[in-house]
């Protein structure tokens, strides 16, 4: 999927009920960067009551790759994961920025400073890899996500999401 369509995607889902109807169906695709999937997880999260409550949370899930699914899953329990105090900043927040990423071979981190929906601000790390066979091949998936720090509250611990 070429990085224009991507945009505009994302753009048509903070715009539009069918923009986010749109975007909604983004799945893993080989033609998506790492930063890409990281934005869109985050904007997901933003969104996360759109259309139904935790659809946010159900996007981001298709997101994770297969270890992650299999440490964190099902759906029931990623979605307890990501209220719990380390993760929650993410969901409805004020704003989010992409501030670093690296990628060596088929490993990637991106970093991501959040505006949480209280004014805090909290930096995640996400983990990602390209998926090496089966149905995701060649897709960058998340891995896990760490707070790397938080300015507001005490929470620095993490855990794979």
């Amino acid at each position: 999927m070429p990085l224009v369509r991507i945009l505009l995607l994302i753009a048509l889902a903070l715009s539009s009920e069918q923009g986010v109807a749109q975007i909604a169906d983004l799945v893993p695709e080989p033609d998506l960067s790492p930063e890409q999937v990281v934005q869109y997880q985050v904007t997901a999260l933003q969104q996360n009551d759109d259309q139904k409550s935790d659809a946010g949370i159900e996007r981001v899930f298709r997101f994770a790759s297969p270890s992650n699914r299999q440490a964190t899953g099902p759906l029931e329990h990623f979605a307890q994961i990501l209220k719990g105090p380390a993760y929650s900043p993410m969901l409805n927040n004020r704003s989010s920025s992409i501030i670093g990423s690296e990628v060596k071979n088929n490993q990637a981190t991106v970093v991501v400073k959040i505006v949480a929906i209280n004014g805090a601000n909290v930096t995640y790390v996400f983990a990602l890899s390209k998926q090496g066979e089966g149905d995701y091949k060649n897709c960058w998936m998340t891995d896990g996500v760490a707070p790397l720090k938080e300015e507001k509250g005490s929470s620095d611990q993490g855990v794979t999401i």
